[in-house]
């Protein structure tokens, strides 16, 4: 399997990201030495030796390891890193990622931006899925914070009205039946399958005022492909104070304030008046 690492970062990693970003970078290096080695066994040698190798996610997540499943999907892994950084324009550096993806052969594409924390497992435990694009539960980075999940509903006109699903499943997979909509969310930790950008022309990320994570999950909707959000797989955003909006702040925030977020979904559930 060909796996791309996308980074359309602002900046790249500071003192905040950057020793995440170097863990990273071991793991998935490790994850792919694995790979390797499994690949050039035999299925009774591979058992006698894989109790005795050392953990990939030193954590102790064991969400972070592979399983017999994982690495018959995985193959020989092979990883490349596109990093299409320090600009303004998140939706053209996502864009010119996916172009260089498709040229190289990529099976998966794994969106990183640059202002993500999460755990290493986050990858394979969002892999499991087995569905085209998946998202991990993330939270705007600025108050009142609330999770990036959204539901979609197509008005008269092309107007789209968007609203913010506040009370979201905890710990399973959320689709468009839970959103009561077609599914949005953001892409800052993300893994789409390559096929969907042979199946939905350009554009497949432009930012309208909405994000380009948004308009990308809103073409999906339009070709039929099926977007999730896995609500186990946990990140933190960060914020430039630097503060990590997370799942615990998010409930403390609406317990704290809640008429806030009353006049928020009352906000956000007004027409977003986008036509594509």
């Amino acid at each position: 399997m060909k796996l791309v690492i996308g980074l359309p970062w602002y900046s790249g990693p500071d003192e905040t990201t950057g020793p995440l970003y170097m863990d990273m970078m071991m793991y998935f290096g490790a994850l792919r030495e694995r790979t390797i080695l499994r690949d050039s066994l035999n299925y009774d040698e591979w058992t006698k030796i894989k109790d005795k190798l050392p953990p990939l996610d030193e954590s102790g997540d064991v969400n972070g390891e592979p399983t017999d499943l994982d690495y018959s999907r995985l193959g020989r892994l092979e990883i490349a890193i596109i990093d299409h950084s320090r600009t303004s324009l998140v939706g053209r550096a996502r864009e010119s990622i996916v172009d260089a993806a498709l040229d190289w052969g990529a099976d998966y594409l794994f969106w990183w931006d640059a202002d993500m924390k999460f755990k290493q497992s986050a990858f394979l435990s969002l892999f499991r899925n087995n569905v085209p694009v998946v998202g991990a539960l993330a939270f705007t980075a600025r108050h009142p914070i609330y999770p990036v999940i959204f539901g979609i509903n197509k008005e008269e006109n092309d107007v789209y009205k968007s609203h913010v699903m506040f009370d979201y499943p905890k710990d399973t997979l959320v689709g468009n039946e839970e959103v009561g909509g077609e599914l949005a969310m953001g892409s800052g930790c993300m893994l789409i399958d390559m096929e969907v950008f042979n199946v939905i022309p350009k554009p497949w990320f432009y930012s309208t005022g909405t994000g380009e994570d948004w308009f990308f999950c809103n073409r999906c909707a339009e070709y039929g492909i099926k977007r999730f959000v896995d609500t186990r797989v946990k990140t933190e955003h960060k914020e430039h104070l630097p503060r990590w909006a997370n799942e615990e702040m998010y409930q403390i925030l609406k317990e704290q304030a809640p008429k806030v977020y009353e006049d928020l979904k009352e906000e956000t559930s007004k027409p977003a008046l986008v036509r594509i």
